[in-house]
This record gives structure tokens, sequence and C-alpha cells, in this order.
């Protein structure tokens, strides 16, 4: 991909437009409009991108460059991942891309901000946990997944990010999305920052297998994108037509016949997000979380969600992610439901493939968001160290050093992660990388998974597998719902 491709994406992701439309949580009714799903290279004029190419380090230029006197920076996170989802730092350069642009990020950062940024390995978020336990502030923020949270804040070992008044999150290296969804009572404990990359590799997507769209006469995916006319009964027809017994046995297994969807269900946010739903939303003038399981409108698009993802039907089997990779990697899987980071694990797959959004409940109507799931975030602990000695907790330093990073990732390492992991090496195709542009443009965080809500999510999966309706599901989720959602709110104002 050309330089001038990342720097589209980069003027992108300012375009208010864009930006505003999943601000919208209604689940009413009738779902705010959506703007057109058009590639993004329909949306800027060449002025308009190349006014942007003309400061290729806008942000990092004007971020504040403070002298932290030597001041030692530290986070913790899990041991490195072989897929990159949690790493932060590397310890030398190696000629790979990516590795040796996160490198010298850093060390930029170190010697601009005179600091030594320092990784503690440790399991999940009990570096954290024992940190401000014990009131010794060895970590000054930990990154580790979204979906323990829920779990650290009720435990009053989390600092909202709100608090750093030297930070701009209006800016655009702080995810936008995730302040929309996750901000709750005003607060925002959730630090999605361009630093690690593992919120953009966590988006939902499908992968398809073009040589299926074409043998078996089907319209492309990315096409009826682009027209706005690719619906849920439109992927559950296409899911359908593939099915097929290769081996004649009368039965449908992974191991030797063609399916239409594998992979993995996701409790169906990335459908019910695309068409503008969503399970649980914050009501900010209540001041309540609200479930939505049973609104009109959430019904029915549960109801064509079912027609996909039920039991009943043959063409659609998630019930090992492993046999569906491999059933989709031998060409016998229409679609591939994975995150986007996946694309690593199909470097074995002969026929072309490409990858396309999940679609939306109807063709005109939508708030066009795409989901991720459970990515990585950063967490601000209560207590962090006075490594200056002025009396006062780093907090103001620590907001120095993640608006730097911030800024320098969004100018500088984000071209190479795009360029040399998500769209050098996993996209067939210059379409392909375009969707990936777009989804990256106004992505939706789940409020449920990051607050604890997995009961609740359950009984909403149980529900629609079982094709029964909601009705039993919704009564059972309720009860959870009540519980779970007072007992956080409470918590959350116990700390305030």
């Amino acid at each position: 991909m050309k330089k001038a491709a990342v720097l589209l994406l980069a003027a992108l992701l300012l375009l208010p437009s864009l930006a505003a439309c999943g601000e919208s949580q209604a689940n009413g009714d009738e779902p705010v409009s959506s703007p057109s799903d058009a590639a993004p290279s329909e949306v800027l004029s060449p002025e308009e991108t190349d006014a942007e190419a003309e400061s290729p380090m806008a942000r990092w230029d004007v971020v504040p460059k403070t002298d932290l006197g030597g001041m030692a920076v530290v986070a913790t996170t899990n041991p490195f991942d072989s897929n990159f989802y949690n790493v932060l730092d590397w310890d030398e350069t190696t000629g790979d891309n990516l590795k040796d642009a996160m490198y010298n990020r850093n060390r930029a950062v170190e010697d601009t901000l005179n600091c030594k940024f320092s990784v503690i390995y440790g399991s999940g978020s009990s570096v954290l946990e024992k940190s401000v336990s014990a009131g010794s502030g060895d970590v000054d923020f930990a990154y580790n997944l979204l979906s323990q949270g829920g779990g650290l804040i009720q435990k009053g070992f989390l600092m909202p990010f709100d608090r750093l008044e030297n930070i701009d999150m209006t800016q655009p290296y702080w995810d936008q999305g995730a302040q929309r969804y996750l901000r709750i009572l005003g607060k925002m404990y959730f630090g999605f920052v361009d630093f690690g990359f593992d919120h953009y590799d966590s988006l939902a997507v499908l992968f398809y297998n073009g040589k299926l769209v074409t043998d078996y006469q089907l319209e492309d995916p990315q096409e009826l994108v682009l027209e706005d006319t690719w619906t849920i009964d439109k992927m559950a027809g296409q899911i359908s037509s593939v099915l097929t017994d290769v081996n004649g046995d009368g039965k449908y297994t992974l191991a030797y016949d063609v399916f239409g969807l594998t992979g993995r269900e996701y409790w169906f946010q990335p459908l019910l997000n695309r068409s503008g739903e969503y399970l649980i939303t914050w009501d900010d003038e209540a001041e309540n979380f609200v479930l939505h399981m049973t609104d009109d409108r959430f019904v029915r698009v549960s109801e064509a969600i079912t027609a996909i993802y039920s039991k009943s039907n043959p063409a659609t089997d998630y019930s090992d992610y492993d046999k569906g990779r491999i059933a989709f990697s031998e060409g016998r899987s229409l679609f591939y439901s994975r995150l986007l980071g996946d694309f690593r694990q199909l470097r074995e797959v002969e026929d072309d493939y490409g990858v396309v959004c999940f679609p939306r409940y109807s063709e005109d109507s939508g708030d066009s968001s795409y989901f991720v799931k459970n990515p990585t975030t950063l967490y601000l602990p209560t207590v962090v160290a006075d490594a200056n000695g002025d009396g006062a907790q780093d907090y103001p330093q620590i907001g120095i050093f993640l608006e730097a990073m911030g800024a320098y990732t969004f100018d500088i390492t984000l071209d190479v992660y795009l360029e040399n992991t998500v769209i050098g090496k996993g996209m067939r195709d210059e379409r392909s990388a375009d969707m990936v542009r777009l989804m990256m443009l106004n992505r939706s965080f789940d409020l449920a998974e990051a607050f604890g809500f997995h009961d609740v999510m359950d009984q909403y999966l149980a529900a629609v597998v079982k094709g029964e309706g909601l009705a039993s599901g919704a009564q059972k989720a309720g009860k959870i719902f009540d519980k779970i959602s007072d007992k956080i709110v409470k918590k959350i104002r116990e700390y305030d």
C-alpha cells in the first residue's frame, strides 16, 4: 500500500460525519440512518488528502515534550503473545518492520521526554492489583483485556483516565468509539490510545472464499457493501446456497463437507451493532444501564440472526474454532468469522480470500459500527509512584508520556502496522484493504463485556441458538442484569 493510502486513513479517522455515526445508541423501532458504506477513496478529495500529507507528524510536532527528569515509566501486561496482542515494547531491533518501528518509537519518546520505559510481565492484572493493595505504586499503567475492567473497577483499583488533566481524549490517537460506548457516569476507565495495536487486531470480521463465490455464482459481498445492500438476509441466503455433503454420507461434518459459515459467534454482537442495536447501553440522563433484549426492533434483528446461527441450520457450524479454520483454509467454508488479527493463522489458505464487514439488518438503516471483541486496553491504577519526590503521585507525568506515545504512534508507527501486518501480509487485494480501513473508522466496544455482564450475554446467546424466541431468556437475563448493574453503579459512586 502506498504512503498516500495510509495518510488517507489518517484523514478518514478525523472525519466528523463518519465519526459521529456511532454516537446514537437508540434501540427503538427506528435506528439512526447511517452514511453510505462507500469505499474510503470516495470520501475525501485529492486536495484534502494532500493537505494531510503536508504534515506527516502533525500531532507529534505539537504534543507537549516535558522533561521528565529521567523518570521510570513502568507498564505491566501478560507475557508476550505470538500474535502481538499485548506487545508494548521490544528489547532490540530484529529486522522485522513492525517490531523495529515499535522499538524505535519507544526509544524516541524516551529520549525526547528524558524518561525510561519498561514492562513488567505478569498474569492478567495481578501486578496492578498487588501494586495498589500494597500502596507501592510499582506500575504506572497496565495493558490487559477489556473484560478484566469491570472487576478491577468494582474493587476500587482503577482511576478513570479523565483524571489526567493534561491528556486530550478528543485527539484521534485516543479511540473515539471506545469513549462513546464505554464511558459511564462521565468516567472513562479504558485507555484506548494508539500505543499497542490490539484494538485494531480485535475487529470482528468475515473472511470469505473468493473461489466459492465464483463457483456458486454468488454476489460478491464486498460489492454488496459498496452498494449498501449487504444485509443479514443476503448473507443467510449465501450461507445456505453453498452447503454441500461432499462425501454423500447424509451428514454435514466440518472435516469433510462444505459449509456456509464457520468460526466464532461473538454473542452475535457484530451483527447487532452493524444493525444499530446493542444488548446493553448506558443512559447518561437516568444514570443507569439499560437492557434492550425485549425492544421491538432488537427482537426483529435477533430473529434474522437466528436464521443464521440457530442450531437447526446445518450450513453454520461454530462448534470448533480450529476445525472451522481448517475448513476455511481448505476451501470448504464460504465465510470464516474471526478477528482481523487472525489473518496470521490463515497463511496456508490456497484460494483467494477477501475480508468484509458483517452485514446489517436492512439496507437503509443502521449506524455502521464495527464490533471490537475484547481488545487489550490500558488501565490506570489508583496508586502510582512519586518518582520525582514532589509529594504527589505521578499522574501528570503519566499523562505527558501517554500523549507523546499516542501522537508518535498515530503519525508514524500506525503506518507500519497497516502496511506490514494487516494489509501488506494479510489481505489479498486492495478492496479488502479498503474494507479494513472502513471498519477502522467507527468501531463499537462492548459495554456488557467491559463491565462483567457475561451471564446476560450467555442468556442471549442461548436464546438465539435455541431459536425459541427471546421471552424466556430475557426473563432470566433481566434478573441477572438488575443485580449486576445496581452493584456496579453503586461501587463506582463509592470510589468517586
